[in-house]
């Protein structure tokens, strides 16, 4: 029995003018928004689709491709279609190109974290669960294992401040600090001198998660300041 998703409304206006699959990817794209459509149903066939639409399959496999490759959609096993979960990536990808073609310096996107960064730290030592702190104190292990490897160390920091950025149970700030925290990454391998210098930001890293744990939420704002404004310096020495 096909399931009732209550299209009837949508359908009865009909698409013209500029580009059907467009209109329809759109259509589409409202429907996964609004709820109509979800992760954890099986996605409706073409067929399904073209009924609620009023268009062909031809569109319909248009519309699909459109959102395939704005990562709204996924192809598994080359030919079943899943809902993708909502993802930084490609704002990260957007924001790293615009950047770059604005000339934005790693100083500057450092100016724009700290502020914002230090907040989210505030928010974790508010929300932040059980699971979350489990997650960050994993990274910190992470990061005294690899102190004398770059990319192993670099990698558990990035893991660090995500999982600080999901502790606050803010989907825009994770998703947005997530997208400048990969873009760092950069930042990140270029401040790495070694296992001595980066001992100090680990400490700073602990006292994070100390003040969230403590669900103190001032303490963890200033150690995010602190944190970030070493790492400002010692960019600024590199550079």
């Amino acid at each position: 029995m096909e399931q009732d998703l209550g299209f009837d409304g949508i359908a009865q206006n009909p698409l013209h003018a500029a580009s059907l699959a467009e209109q329809t990817a759109q259509r589409i794209l409202t429907a996964i928004c609004d709820g109509k459509l979800r992760e954890e149903q099986p996605f409706p066939s073409q067929y399904q689709l073209g009924e609620w639409f009023g268009v062909s399959r031809t569109v319909i496999r248009e519309a699909t491709q459109l959102l395939v490759s704005k990562g709204v959609l996924d192809v598994k096993h080359g030919k079943r279609i899943v809902i993708k979960p909502p993802s930084h990536e490609p704002i990260s990808e957007s924001l790293g190109l615009a950047f770059r073609r604005k000339g934005v310096s790693v100083q500057q996107v450092l100016e724009l974290r700290r502020p914002v960064e230090a907040e989210a730290a505030a928010l974790a030592a508010q929300f932040a669960e059980t699971s979350d702190l489990e997650r960050m104190e994993q990274t910190i292990v992470e990061m005294e294992a690899n102190l004398d490897k770059e990319k192993g160390y670099v990698d558990a920091d990035v893991a660090f401040h995500n999982a600080l950025f999901r502790a606050t149970k803010q989907p825009a700030f994770e998703l947005l600090l997530m997208s400048l925290n990969e873009y760092m990454t950069e930042s990140r391998r270029l401040s790495y001198r070694g296992p001595e210098p980066t001992k100090r930001a680990l400490e700073a890293h602990k006292r994070i998660l100390h003040a969230v744990c403590n669900k103190d939420k001032e303490a963890a704002r200033q150690a995010m300041l602190e944190h970030l404004g070493e790492t400002e310096r010692d960019l600024r020495e590199l550079i």
